[in-house]
């Protein structure tokens, strides 16, 4: 393995660390060795009305050449929103 891809897999291992100390229960590791993860956000932990699943994979070029890849699971999110909502993810990269 290359120096570089030592550097790469140890500042996204420390991202998996913050996202999961940020997310707390909604953290969900789907595959640790693809690094597909999942966060899920409810408008009522309780009595959840509404429910987006936000699933991200980082490539092995991330944060270094490439973004993450995500997948917004949330069938109630139509039209301009769900674009909108896209577009906001992009942006922050």
């Amino acid at each position: 393995m290359a120096e570089g891809d030592t550097g790469s897999d140890q500042r996204q291992n420390e991202e998996i660390e913050a996202m999961a100390a940020i997310y707390g229960e909604e953290w969900c590791v789907i595959d640790d060795c693809a690094k597909i993860f999942c966060i899920r956000i409810s408008d009522d932990i309780d009595d959840p009305k509404w429910t987006l699943c936000l699933q991200v994979m980082l490539p092995n070029e991330y944060p270094g050449t490439a973004p993450p890849i995500y997948q917004l699971n949330a069938p109630w999110l139509k039209g301009q929103e769900r674009v909108d909502l896209s577009n906001s993810l992009e942006e922050i990269y």
